[in-house]
């Protein structure tokens, strides 16, 4: 086998070793609003970039090369429901996921991040997830519920529950509401209920416990909001406005078109080292 085939057989197999990799990203440096920006990765690849991990967030920070335009991601606003961070299986029984001690109206259906706090005497309320308040935490086994005179937003609250106890306070019935009620004494805390508004392109949910890297310094009303990165921060913004974007997967094309364009990529390579 001559040197030329050699070399056009190597490349051949880092393009089949690059079509392996489970993270392939593309920067699209048209302006397109967020629909558009969907439609176009749809069609040329994938989908728009989804971003779950540190690891996504450092290959897409590295794909943008400290660039400082504003890029769409797959994040967009989208119609919630209220969660329990207990997602244990058996848990609750019929109905019991859905039970409400409500305190008046719970805001848009669009609010960004909502808590659910109780108050020892008149019920639950919705609050910004980021204030910092007791809470109260959860057990499998021993003291069924603990009230923790410790400040700290919903999220942190959760980890605390998590690494001593098993969870956050999930109210199933008048009962167990009652108990936890006993335990406040005049005073409020978070418990497990929790809202979120966010959806990425591609189906997926944002959790409270999901990978997130939010301006925190922005509105909470996110009706008709999507999302775009920039500096390794993401920015609520109108899905009408404009900007470049990133999409995730493969290039779609034929079997014939790979082939060729692999078969045109050797030649060319074959040509520049005759």
């Amino acid at each position: 086998m001559d040197g030329k085939s050699i070399k056009c057989m190597l490349l051949i197999g880092l393009c089949a070793l690059y079509s392996c990799s489970s993270h392939v990203y593309h920067l699209v440096n048209t302006n397109k609003t967020w629909a558009e920006a969907q439609m176009y990765c749809r069609e040329m690849y994938t989908d728009l970039v989804t971003i779950n991990s540190t690891e996504d967030m450092a290959l897409v920070n590295n794909l943008l090369n400290n660039r400082a335009e504003e890029f769409w991601i797959g994040l967009h606003s989208s119609s919630s429901e209220w969660l329990w961070s207990l997602e244990k299986e058996g848990f609750y029984g019929d109905g019991q996921a859905d039970f409400r001690l409500w305190n008046g109206e719970q805001g848009s259906p669009y609010d960004h991040f909502h808590c659910a706090e109780i108050y020892s005497t008149w019920g639950w309320d919705m609050y910004d997830c980021y204030v910092e308040q007791p809470f109260v935490c959860y057990n499998d086994s021993g003291s069924k519920y603990v009230y923790v005179n410790k400040y700290m937003n919903w999220t942190d609250a959760q980890k605390y529950c998590r690494a001593n106890h098993t969870d956050l306070a999930s109210v199933r019935n008048q009962s167990e509401n009652d108990a936890i009620e006993q335990l406040l004494m005049d005073k409020y805390a978070w418990i497990g209920l929790y809202r979120e508004s966010w959806r990425w392109s591609d189906g997926q949910r944002l959790k409270m416990t999901s990978f997130s890297k939010w301006n925190q310094s922005q509105t909470v009303d996110v009706e008709n909001t999507c999302v775009t990165t920039r500096s390794g921060v993401w920015n609520m913004r109108p899905c009408s406005n404009t900007y470049p974007f990133i999409c995730s997967g493969e290039l779609n094309m034929s079997e014939n078109d790979m082939e060729g364009l692999r078969i045109r990529k050797c030649f060319i390579f074959s040509i520049l080292h005759l």
